[in-house]
């Protein structure tokens, strides 16, 4: 059983779950009720990049 995790920022995590559910399932030829994923939200603040403004 797959378990992603996912940091981002809040919100629209359901789209991502879906996508990113869909993919592995076909990659690794599983049902999809097979695949946790998890999120780790933090709002805008709370991220830094030297290359890009976030």
């Amino acid at each position: 059983m797959p378990i992603v995790t996912v940091s981002m920022y809040s919100g629209r995590t359901q789209r991502v779950a879906e996508a990113i559910t869909e993919d592995i399932a076909k990659i690794l030829n599983i049902k999809k009720e097979e695949v946790i994923i998890v999120f780790q939200e933090a709002p805008h603040g709370n991220w830094y990049s030297s290359s890009i403004r976030l």
